[in-house]
């Protein structure tokens, strides 16, 4: 699945908040929450959390970032699940790194989600809407997947008719 949009939810009392409901499927086997790099929380799918952990966990154990960078990731990592109503509780901890209150915002981010405070996502918002072409232009440059590419071809092709 990819995860795409912007969406308002609430933190209960109790710490938990309702996943949205076009992602509860990804997460039928379990979630795991964690420390993001930009003070939010972020939640991978298991699969998706299987593959971040391998690509920490093969960094050198001689390299002191690489180090901590395994235990900013690992430290701050909780498993869970997803109850009857979709919801699922942010650990205080989390909470806390994260700066959230009752209002936060949950936000698609292809590979994973990220869950923010209301106000630190409206200063992240203005921040990628003022620097958009700069960010863009600084991006990595990934080269399509070859099922992409074929299929693209292919649609320009019935479309020129060749």
């Amino acid at each position: 699945m990819i995860f795409a949009g912007e969406y308002e939810h609430r933190i209960d009392p109790q710490g938990r908040v309702a996943i949205p409901a076009r992602f509860k499927m990804a997460f039928i086997d379990g979630i795991v929450l964690g420390r993001a790099y930009d003070n939010c929380v972020v939640v991978y799918t298991p699969e998706e959390w299987e593959r971040a952990a391998v690509d920490i966990s093969q960094q050198p154990n001689t390299s002191s970032s690489a180090r901590k960078l395994a235990r900013l990731t690992f430290s701050g990592a909780y498993v869970g699940t997803l109850d009857r109503s979709g919801r699922v509780v942010i650990p205080m901890q989390l909470r806390e790194y994260a700066g959230l209150g009752e209002d936060v915002i949950i936000v698609g981010t292809g590979r994973f989600i990220e869950i923010w405070s209301a106000i630190a996502w409206s200063e992240e918002r203005r921040t990628l809407d003022t620097e958009a072409t700069d960010i863009a232009e600084r991006a990595p440059h990934v080269a399509p997947h070859r099922e992409l590419a074929e299929i693209v071809i292919r649609q320009n092709e019935g479309e020129t008719g060749g």
